[in-house]
């Protein structure tokens, strides 16, 4: 049967569209409002498209500002959680369009900036076999650079990917994603082609 990958056209989900690229798969980007969808959509299509994979496009931006409504500041990310919201809905179309699993591209960075990350992680993978859906997560104990390094061995160019959270043209350079890639970079001792502003 077929896998459904969630997307975002940054350097962990895009890694793992490489270094799974012999399996079946579609993926799926959702955009709940986040200022970067149109770049994370972007090099989510350059790599499905030289992969040669389905890209199911969800729009769901009424989430995004129902999270906004009656904030004096909106965030760059409207959910601060979003894996909690955003997974159970790619858990359910999985279940009802006949996918067999769903791979989730975290590192383990993301666990060490959200305490109770592992927990939620735990639930989903509940409701995931509630739903008779295999819910995976093939990079959770892995950190950053060893990810970048995975997609580089299976092919992926790094500058085919967007991780900034403001959503320009160019990578900002200084948003804590930014940082994140460049560290990536550094720690795996490769060299960093992105163009920072």
């Amino acid at each position: 049967m077929k896998s459904l990958f969630l997307v975002s056209g940054g350097l962990d989900s895009t890694s793992g569209m490489f270094r799974y690229k012999d399996i079946d798969y579609d993926c799926m980007i959702i955009n709940y409002g986040q200022r970067s969808y149109r770049q994370q959509r972007k090099y989510a299509e350059i790599n499905c498209n030289k992969l040669e994979k389905k890209l199911i496009v969800l729009d769901a931006r009424g989430i995004g500002e129902a999270f906004n409504r009656d904030k004096t500041l909106i965030p760059h990310e409207p959910i601060l959680h979003r894996n909690a919201a955003i997974i159970p809905i790619v858990l359910v179309y999985a279940s009802e369009r006949g996918y067999s699993d769903v791979y989730v591209f975290i590192v383990s960075e993301e666990c060490k900036y959200e305490p109770n990350k592992p927990k939620v992680l735990s639930l989903l993978s509940s409701l995931a076999e509630t739903l008779n859906v295999k819910l995976v997560f093939p990079f959770i104990g892995l950190p950053k650079a060893q990810v970048l390094k995975i997609g580089m061995n299976h092919g992926m160019n790094p500058a085919n990917t967007y991780s900034c959270i403001l959503g320009h043209r160019c990578h900002c350079g200084k948003c804590s994603q930014c940082e994140a890639r460049k560290q990536a970079f550094i720690n795996a001792g490769v060299k960093d082609e992105t163009v920072y502003m």
